[in-house]
């Protein structure tokens, strides 16, 4: 009697159904938010010689923060540039910005208006 085998990402994906498999990086740990902020960033920050950017990107605006909120961008934009990746505060808070929209249109979309209502009270 042996064990079976153990199931690999293929076996795994068929029988779940996926129609297509996104690999997922194993490198530097961190907090999962992180770690995913990370790759993502990884993904779509692109650079022809200076700083690295999101070519998409294109509006540019002066966004007023609170000390302590620009703070945490400052620490964790540290934190992700420690890891090997160049990521300013004002990148991260435009990456935020998107994910948040991105929630408020998914409530909208299933609670209609009252999901707005919720965000600013």
């Amino acid at each position: 009697m042996g064990h079976p085998a153990k199931p690999t990402g293929a076996d795994i994906a068929s029988a779940l159904g996926a129609s297509h498999r996104n690999p997922v990086s194993t490198g530097a740990q961190g907090p999962p938010g992180l770690v995913q902020l990370r790759s993502e960033l990884a993904l779509r920050l692109q650079s022809d010689g200076g700083r690295p950017t999101d070519p998409t990107w294109t509006v540019r605006r002066v966004v007023p923060f609170r000390p302590a909120g620009w703070a945490e961008l400052q620490e964790f934009a540290a934190r992700l540039t420690a890891q090997g990746r160049s990521v300013s505060p004002a990148q991260l808070a435009a990456l935020l910005v998107e994910r948040g929209l991105a929630q408020l249109e998914e409530g909208v979309a299933r609670d209609g208006d009252s999901a707005l209502r919720t965000v600013v009270g």
